[in-house]
């Protein structure tokens, strides 16, 4: 008898040779499904890998940036107490000033 072209057995229904083949056969497509599967993983980690560097790139420059407006903000800071600072002894020349006024009035 055939079976779509292949012998069959009344014992075991398939012939050793035609089991052979048809295993080899779904052996090969089993491998390269896996090694289509493990290329495509790789592939996929490789992106997720390259999005994740970009992102870690971009978030370092955005603490850079941050750090600069922090030290410009205290340099600022710094500066304005400086100009803010007042002698606590006033000058000859403004206490005589004041004097003037005072006599004047």
């Amino acid at each position: 008898m055939d079976f779509a072209g292949k012998a069959v057995t009344a014992k075991n229904g398939v012939s050793k040779q035609v089991f052979e083949k048809a295993y080899v056969e779904l052996s090969d497509r089993v491998r390269l499904i896996d090694q289509k599967l493990a290329t495509k993983a790789d592939e996929v980690v490789l992106t997720l890998a390259l999005s994740h560097r970009q992102e870690i790139e971009e978030l370092q420059e955005e603490v850079i940036k941050l750090r600069k407006e922090i030290k410009q903000l205290k340099s600022k800071k710094e500066e304005q107490k400086q100009t803010r600072y007042v002698d606590p002894k006033p000058s000859f020349w403004r206490y005589m000033f004041k004097k003037m006024q005072f006599a004047r009035k």
